[in-house]
């Protein structure tokens, strides 16, 4: 979720499901100057990836994913508390906290943890006064348009997936965004989804961290069920759990990847609901924003289908409340 911590509440008239259609157009611009802002730093230029570790809970532990595979695989990810388990494993590293609010508790007591073990603790959050950013080393703050209402991660996905990508390569030119924002929702438009089935978002390498991102988001805006699969795991026990004419299976591959184009191609031959969302552009970062948007048009277009107004996450006040207990 999109959350800066317990006080944040929807605000004025403007439901949170027009504030994440907001946050998504203003993409087109934000991001741009965002990663030019990003081109400027140079303190961290000459890291090797394979002295970074990446880390963070919900949408930011997908970020921190997706930072590990552009690095290919030299940089580690991992969740937040399972590092705390073994935190032998930051001697000597670099490790980037990735955290909105910067109030998580689980992502505070790993920079407490690994203080003065880790080379460097840097904070990559929106609130550079959060208790992560004071206990950290140094702060990355992500830098993005806000309408002040909790809404689902997409602004504040798409920032962070720029700033873990900056550490790994040189950002691309981010002109051809209004391009890719309009055929996102276009796309979105066209998709057939049934009514009553289960989604499942398979990709290898970036896909796969655009995978968990996806079920993130039909978790938190639709309220229904979504899975994430990596595409070689799919064929060894997920697929006799599957629906075959009800079910919907988006495979994910921002990047050339013939594996997941396979069994796309295999499974959609015998009968199942899959599509292929696939990147236009050599270049990963840029193709990694085309279907990130792709994701987030579709989740708000269910959303406007279905009739909502607010996420769902939002309508569940027993739930939210729960939610907030368990992170911060």
């Amino acid at each position: 979720m999109a959350s800066i911590g317990k006080s944040q509440r929807t605000l004025g008239k403007t439901s949170s499901l027009d504030a994440m259609e907001q946050e998504i157009h203003n993409q087109v611009e934000d991001l741009p100057a965002f990663a030019r802002e990003l081109g400027k730093h140079d303190r961290f230029r000459d890291l090797d990836p394979s002295s970074m570790i990446f880390t963070g809970s919900g949408d930011s532990l997908a970020s921190s994913l997706f930072a590990h595979y552009l690095s290919q695989m030299q940089a580690l990810a991992a969740d937040p508390y399972e590092l705390q388990l073994h935190p032998k494993v930051a001697k000597n590293k670099t490790l980037f906290i990735t955290s909105i609010s910067g109030k998580t508790r689980t992502n505070m007591q790993l920079a407490k943890r690994v203080r003065g073990l880790a080379k460097k603790r840097v904070a990559i959050t929106a609130n550079p006064e959060s208790p992560l950013a004071k206990e950290c080393d140094d702060v990355i703050r992500l830098r993005y348009e806000s309408l002040g209402i909790l809404t689902s991660g997409t602004a504040s996905f798409s920032a962070s997936i720029l700033a873990v990508a900056s550490l790994i390569r040189r950002l691309p030119k981010l002109d051809s965004l209004p391009v890719v924002e309009r055929r996102a929702a276009e796309w979105a438009r066209g998709l057939r989804v049934h009514p009553r089935g289960r989604f499942l978002f398979v990709g290898s390498g970036t896909g796969y961290a655009l995978a968990m991102y996806a079920a993130f988001k039909i978790h938190e805006v639709l309220g229904l069920s979504a899975q994430y699969q990596l595409t070689e795991q799919l064929g060894h026990s997920q697929l006799f759990s599957l629906q075959e004419k009800s079910d919907n299976l988006l495979f994910l591959s921002p990047s050339p990847d013939k594996k997941t184009s396979e069994v796309f191609r295999v499974l959609s031959k015998n009968g199942f609901h899959a599509y292929l969302l696939k990147g236009s552009t050599a270049d990963p970062i840029l193709a990694a924003l085309q279907v990130m948007f792709c994701l987030q048009r579709l989740a708000l277009y269910l959303g406007r289908k279905m009739g909502l107004r607010e996420c769902a996450f939002l309508t569940n006040k027993k739930r939210l409340a729960l939610s907030s207990r368990l992170i911060y």
